[in-house]
């Protein structure tokens, strides 16, 4: 496995064209924006926030540093549910049939109510943009070394909830914990000047693993309902579910035994502590 290491230098121009993106995903938001344009606010947030936990203390502890990782958390807060109703009413629509309209519509009205919480805390965080960070102020040793102690933690945490849901697909919470370490890590894996080789697994895994969170998130909404005819659409949703969970398990297994240059396994090169 190659070593992860990134510049300061390198970093800096990473972090300012991320900055850049971010202000102008949460400036250009729409007071009706399309579901791509939260996914696309989300995604940057989030590489935003990898990138600033790299940084050094000193630097974080700064008021200003302060201010805008409590405005990114709660723009990432009030952007969650939106995202979430985004994604249900995707999955549900597949199978609207044997479902009633105003199921749909009252998703469609709170969606509206998501939207204009999530306009709101882009606007505020606009006025508080991300600090600058001076390359000559950090050190590339020290960000390579904080860059591979995290990627360790979550390779770790990943290793471990992998073994348990492989065998069992009624695990949704360990699941849906996996999602959130695959997602972690590869943006860890992202920073790098080298790109590491495990990098398309992961990214790959994050997908699979979304698709059956979807569908979770989906099957507890209906589970939750008194709606007529939802027999149906669960029957559908457990059944592509079921579908997604062994396309994962496939891929994770052929991962497994897929070798790097040295002949370990890719997956006790990539993932193990």
């Amino acid at each position: 496995m190659a070593v992860l290491k990134i510049g300061s230098a390198e970093f800096e121009r990473r972090y300012r064209e991320k900055a850049k993106d971010l202000l102008d995903l949460a400036s250009g938001l729409s007071d009706r924006p399309v579901p791509g344009e939260i996914h696309d606010l989300r995604v940057t947030a989030r590489r935003i926030q990898v990138m600033r936990r790299l940084l050094p203390k000193s630097v974080r502890a700064l008021q200003t540093s302060k201010r805008f990782d409590l405005l990114l958390k709660s723009m990432l807060n009030r952007t969650s549910q939106l995202r979430d109703l985004d994604t249900l009413m995707s999955t549900l629509k597949e199978h609207s049939s044997s479902l009633p309209r105003e199921l749909l519509v009252g998703l469609e009205n709170q969606r509206s109510d998501a939207a204009a919480r999530a306009k709101a805390a882009c606007d505020v965080l606009v006025d508080s943009p991300p600090p600058d960070v001076d390359p000559s102020e950090i050190s590339g040793r020290t960000l390579s070394r904080r860059l591979r102690k995290r990627a360790r933690k979550h390779r770790r945490a990943t290793a471990e909830l992998l073994s348990g849901v492989l065998q069992d697909e009624s695990k949704v919470e360990e699941l849906h914990s996996l999602r959130i370490e695959v997602k972690k890590l590869r943006y860890l894996l992202e920073l790098p000047e080298k790109t590491p080789r495990e990098l398309p697994t992961v990214t790959r895994w994050q997908d699979s693993l979304g698709a059956i969170h979807d569908m979770d998130v989906a099957l507890r909404f209906l589970d939750e309902k008194d709606v007529e005819l939802k027999g149906w659409a669960l029957v559908d949703l457990r059944r592509s579910r079921h579908q997604a969970y062994l396309k994962f398990v496939g891929e994770s297994r052929a991962d497994s035994i897929e070798t790097v240059g040295d002949g370990s396994s890719l997956i006790g090169s990539a993932f193990s502590a």
